[in-house]
């Protein structure tokens, strides 16, 4: 199996309402099972406050550290699987949006085509195109950014 056809699988997973997937080519066989990721938060990304020391020993105590800000969440369009990203309904016809576009929640905004199924490409906020990030006909993985909001 090669590194494409893995992905695929992936993908596979990702969509299907299973939580695991064996596949066996030319003796070789893969499993992939889908797991619970624990998602990182901003308090666990914070630095940790600096332990004073004791003023009696003739030390100094060392000054506390600032927190550090919250990261800016930046508004995107991801691709929702692994696939060709194409950014018109068909060759030659106009595309779904443009940059300076308004999009509403659920909007089509493109499609990722894998193995001759076309996966729509929904947008999940309201906001303006501030930029096409993936050129048309590119190659995206799931959770690519495709297009910025503003």
């Amino acid at each position: 199996m090669d590194i494409a056809q893995i992905k695929r699988l992936i993908d596979l997973l990702a969509h299907a309402p299973i939580a695991e997937l064996e596949a066996e080519e030319g003796g070789r066989k893969i499993r992939i099972t889908r797991g619970a990721a624990q998602p990182v938060t901003a308090a666990a990304v914070r630095a940790p406050a600096t332990r004073p020391v004791d003023a009696g020993a003739g030390a100094l105590p060392r000054p506390q550290s600032a927190p550090m800000p919250e990261p800016v969440q930046e508004r995107v369009i991801a691709a929702p699987s692994y696939g060709v990203l194409h950014l018109s309904p068909a060759p030659g016809a106009p595309p779904y949006v443009t940059v300076g576009q308004e999009v509403k929640p659920g909007q089509e905004v493109g499609l990722v085509e894998a193995m001759k199924v076309f996966n729509a490409v929904k947008s999940t906020q309201a906001g303006q195109i501030a930029a096409i990030l993936v050129e048309d006909g590119t190659e995206v993985e799931a959770g690519t950014p495709l297009f910025r909001l503003a």
